[in-house]
């Protein structure tokens, strides 16, 4: 059977943004919805009622809750780059018959995950995202895929 490999893949902040909300749990991403809508709801109650600053409250909370996927993606990239060493990491990924492995050449490292492992695969316009049964989440652009 022919191996299939992704190369160039990089990790890095424009390409993180685009799949960052998909790493959030079910719960968590529910409860930013739920807090966005209260958040809404107590600033127009608190503008109808003329209470400035509970209004200001209320824009700076929906702020901080808007801004949620963007600083963990930030912090993903920073703790990655520290632990790592590099401002870039760049993996390829290879489709092997039974199991889909990391291949990262800055660290010598490989890493492996069975299909049979795979919770859910979740494709957007640009990139493609595989979430293991563990959590653990890969992830390649739909550019650096080719049938070479």
């Amino acid at each position: 059977m022919e191996i299939l490999t992704v190369k160039n893949n990089k990790l890095d902040y424009p390409t993180l943004k685009k799949v960052i909300f998909h790493f959030f749990p079910t719960f968590y991403t529910l409860f930013l919805i739920v807090a966005f809508c209260l958040s809404w709801i107590t600033l127009f109650m608190n503008l109808s009622a003329r209470h400035v600053i509970y209004s200001v409250i209320s824009v700076i909370n929906l702020i901080l809750i808007c801004s949620q996927p963007r600083m963990l993606s930030k912090i993903i990239i920073k703790n990655r780059n520290k632990s790592l060493q590099t401002d870039e990491y760049i993996y390829d990924l290879v489709f092997y018959e039974d199991k889909l492995t990391t291949v990262v050449d800055s660290v010598e490292n490989r890493a492996s995950i069975k299909y049979t492992n795979i919770k859910n695969i979740i494709e957007t316009k640009d990139v493609v995202l595989f979430t293991s049964n563990a959590g653990f989440k890969i992830y390649f652009e739909k550019k650096n895929a080719s049938n070479e």
